[in-house]
């Protein structure tokens, strides 16, 4: 065993070096591209030490967060080997981060033996997770499970007395969850109702760029929540986490990036009685009745409520929390504001994130029919309805 973790590690860099001379072919093998292979990669192509090297020219932030935290998988160490943070020092973390070994590799110990392990099936785990995070993006090929709609009529199975969607939500009106109110008088360390944006650069007007802001920077959707965050606290007193953090700079990894955000939302504010995610949305073909109604003699933009289950294979064990919640929601924006609601779409193929929180809805307010002043003057009656909800 090494004695030396300095020459232990020259040792791995020189091994690096020879191994990347041999990249080229082995990248070629790995993508099929039709060029002639060395005899070389056919005896490597095998080798779970080259397959590992491969996959770290395309390491992501998912994955590069597990290599962080437990060392490049070339040996595997169990999680109770792992460092506790503040306890590392630069020299570890490199070498941690460089051969995925624990200061104990260079003590000796039959422990060791048995802390060694590939964990493939692990990072397959992680892949699959990542290719279903990365598809919600688009919000394309979104099953429904549920459509309850201001226009059509309901005929679920699930919900055999409902004919229509305020017939349906007035049979909620005693289903009330009290963890949801809160005594006005009552101070606040944290706040009450958290915003984010998976999509930040969404637009109303700008047909031009596809109705969305240059990446990485703000559209309208942030300036609607921003909207929301000044009514809620100067009109009701209710105080709000409204994040502007840039989600969507790259598009398929937009829920990745906010869920994080909304972890540390619901982390920093346990008081949080609700989460929204708010959005704009884009219906290919559609007329602008469909976004759009008339309150109090002014155009507003209809607001739908989005809501998932545990269909997806992603964990999502109190689901039936957040569908009440959207429920409950639904009917005090048809009771207040008759037409202010699209509709509520339970979504059968999705997360969205929504596993963080009991209350965690997405809201799409408007389309790209709309203008910034109709999702403006939508938000302000949706804060009336909060309003309402936690008095």
């Amino acid at each position: 065993m090494f004695k030396n973790r300095s020459n232990f590690l020259i040792s791995i860099l020189i091994l690096y070096a020879i191994l990347l001379l041999i990249f080229g072919t082995l990248i070629i093998n790995k993508y099929n591209f039709s060029v002639k292979r060395i005899p070389l990669e056919d005896f490597l192509k095998e080798s779970n030490l080259v397959s590992y090297l491969v996959d770290l020219v395309y390491l992501d932030d998912l994955h590069s967060k597990l290599v962080l935290k437990k060392g490049f998988p070339i040996v595997r160490v169990s999680s109770n080997l792992v460092l506790e943070e503040g306890t590392v020092s630069k020299t570890d973390l490199a070498f941690n981060f460089m051969v995925g070994l624990p200061p104990s590799f260079f003590s000796k110990g039959e422990e060791q033996e048995e802390n060694r392990e590939v964990s493939s099936s692990n990072l397959a785990e992680i892949d699959n997770e990542q290719e279903k995070l990365e598809a919600e993006s688009s919000h394309q090929n979104e099953r429904v499970e549920i459509k309850l709609s201001n226009q059509d009529p309901i005929a679920q199975d699930k919900e055999p007395k409902a004919q229509n969607l305020l017939e349906y939500l007035k049979e909620l009106e005693d289903e009330r969850e009290e963890d949801i109110a809160f005594d006005k008088e009552q101070e606040f360390t944290t706040s009450v109702v958290g915003i984010y944006h998976t999509h930040t650069a969404e637009n109303y007007e700008e047909p031009a760029n596809d109705f969305r802001a240059q990446p990485g920077e703000r559209g309208d959707v942030v300036v609607v929540g921003k909207r929301l965050t000044e009514v809620l606290e100067n009109n009701y007193d209710i105080p709000v986490a409204h994040s502007t953090e840039v989600h969507d700079r790259t598009y398929a990894r937009s829920y990745i990036r906010a869920l994080e955000t909304g972890e540390e939302m619901v982390e920093d504010n346990p008081e949080l009685k609700m989460l929204f995610d708010i959005h704009r949305d884009a219906i290919p073909n559609a007329t602008k009745d469909l976004t759009t109604t008339t309150i109090d003699g002014e155009k507003v933009a209809k607001i739908m409520i989005v809501v998932t289950n545990d269909n997806y294979g992603l964990s999502h064990p109190e689901w039936q929390k957040n569908f009440d919640f959207a429920k409950r929601l639904a009917q005090q924006m048809e009771k207040k504001y008759p037409g202010l609601l699209r509709e509520v779409k339970l979504i059968d193929n999705r997360r969205y994130n929504q596993h963080i929180h009991p209350h965690a809805l997405l809201l799409e307010v408007g389309g790209t029919q709309n203008t910034l002043g109709e999702a403006k003057r939508s938000i302000d009656l949706f804060a009336d309805v909060i309003a309402k909800m936690i008095e």
